[in-house]
């Protein structure tokens, strides 16, 4: 087995395993989305970062495994996988967007500043997936050349402009925690790292890094054979875990706050505080950035 079937194996097996995991949570956002009557941008776009990402790993192992391929059957398949892997980057890097638009707490500079990189990112990165690829056959295999006869690897340029917004992304998401640590006076490098882990930080650092991985495969400074396979199954993986972790957490919150609105006020007797048997001690939803002594607002 060679590197490249080895690393396909291996992508397939890690991504399989996760959709595969993530099935129940998946089902319960699309029952939330169709209970609202409403399909919401976070459900479209995780949808299709997950599935396109679905076609592109199973059309890419079909062609690579493929013994039947003739040029001309060939020639109608081979920009399947690219095309897809391109549109669930795409997906996910609009994830990314919404994330960190909400972790700057919906600020108009976030919102048209790292919204024009999006956009502005979208026809470079289509122009490195398809520029110039052409389709090849060996041994009935059909896949697509990453570059024409003495032209450079146009795939960096998609990667490249990939890891620069990721880049962009992290960075904008970690200013406005820190900010927002300063600002209310209560800097801490421990609870930072929890915001960040809870944040979706860490899937951000993820994307950055498969997508750098496979840069540094183009421009043969690594030589691991991996392809661009597993960077898609690691990329699939962090955008699912980030929108699920996400989801959860709003419905940890959902849940503690209406259990809070339905129990009785305390009462004060003789200096000391009764709840009623069913209370929700009050510290406990209570937002972990408030200073001390204050209630958030």
């Amino acid at each position: 087995m060679n590197k490249a079937s080895m690393f396909r194996i291996i992508s397939f097996t890690l991504a399989g395993g996760d959709i595969v995991q993530t099935i129940p949570d998946t089902l319960k956002m699309y029952c939330k989305c169709w209970r609202n009557r409403a399909l919401t941008p976070i459900c479209f776009f995780y949808a299709m970062a997950r599935y396109m990402t679905i076609i592109s790993l199973v059309s890419n192992g079909i062609g690579f495994y493929g013994t039947h391929y003739t040029d001309s059957t060939c020639r109608r398949w081979y920009m399947l996988p690219n095309v897809t892997a391109m549109l669930a980057g795409m997906a996910v890097q609009a994830l990314v967007f919404i994330r960190t638009f909400a972790i700057s707490g919906r600020s108009l500079v976030v919102y048209y500043g790292l919204g024009a990189v999006l956009l502005l990112g979208f026809p470079i990165q289509t122009f490195g997936i398809v520029y110039h690829r052409l389709a090849e056959t060996k041994g009935g295999e059909c896949k697509g050349k990453v570059y024409a006869k003495g032209e450079p690897d146009w795939n960096i340029v998609y990667y490249s402009a990939h890891m620069a917004y990721d880049l962009i992304a992290c960075v904008t998401g970690t200013y406005y925690l820190v900010f927002s640590s300063w600002f209310l006076g209560r800097f801490n490098m421990s609870t930072f790292i929890r915001r960040i882990l809870r944040q979706g930080l860490l899937y951000f650092i993820v994307v950055f890094i498969a997508n750098l991985w496979v840069v540094l495969e183009f421009e043969k400074v690594m030589n691991t054979g991996v392809g661009a396979t597993l960077p898609l199954a690691m990329v699939l993986i962090a955008a699912q875990h980030l929108i699920i972790g996400t989801q959860r957490l709003e419905a940890n919150r959902s849940s503690v706050l209406e259990d809070f609105s339905r129990t009785p006020l305390s009462v004060l007797r003789d200096g000391q505080e009764t709840k009623a048997s069913a209370g929700v001690d009050l510290l406990a939803v209570r937002d972990e950035t408030a200073p001390e002594g204050k209630d958030p607002v």
